[in-house]
């Protein structure tokens, strides 16, 4: 007989034999078995969370952004970005030609975005479907080319402070590679 439990070693008995409608009680003491191999089941294998802020910043590198298979960057971002949203809105006007970012789920202009650390201006465009998006108006990312990208940088906190109350949700930040 052939005792075997996984991450113990295998135990086998000889000579044991057994008549018809027998019972024969055996008792094994198996020992563990160390494994050779770890198995990580979860992690983060590259952190991109920037750790020596004061707040907490993720810098996305172009090859995470790219690896989405999406073929635009709110679509890309979306897999990305913990509570990252972009407004599709009805067809109704121009304002759906817009694909403002927003963080947290707040209204478009109360996330800041940059493009190299400098503000990206607003559309001319105002929302009006109720909600909370009545009235706002948001920088249109869908004008930002992906594949321009060297990295995205998220302020996840309210960075009002610093930058105002554009940034009540927090800043994005698309820097560009170098022509």
């Amino acid at each position: 007989m052939t005792f075997t439990l996984p991450g113990f070693q295998t135990d086998v008995r000889r000579g044991v034999a057994l008549g018809a409608r027998a019972t024969v009680t055996l008792d094994t003491v198996l020992s563990v078995q160390l494994q050779e191999q770890v198995v990580v089941v979860g992690s983060r294998a590259q952190p991109r969370s920037v750790t020596e802020s004061p707040v907490p910043i993720d810098a996305i590198p172009f090859r995470d952004v790219m690896s989405q298979g999406a073929t635009t960057l709110d679509y890309q971002l979306r897999n990305l970005v913990p509570s990252f949203n972009v407004a599709t809105h009805p067809i109704s006007g121009a304002a759906s030609l817009v694909r403002p970012a927003s963080l947290r789920n707040l209204a478009h202009d109360h996330t800041l975005v940059l493009v190299n650390g400098k503000r990206r201006h607003r559309s001319a465009i105002l929302v009006w479907f109720g909600g909370v998006t009545d009235g706002t108006q948001g920088p249109d990312i869908s004008t930002i080319p992906a594949i321009a990208l060297r990295q995205v940088e998220v302020l996840r906190d309210g960075a009002s402070a610093q930058y105002g109350s554009d940034a009540i949700a927090g800043v994005l930040n698309f820097q560009l590679k170098d022509a």
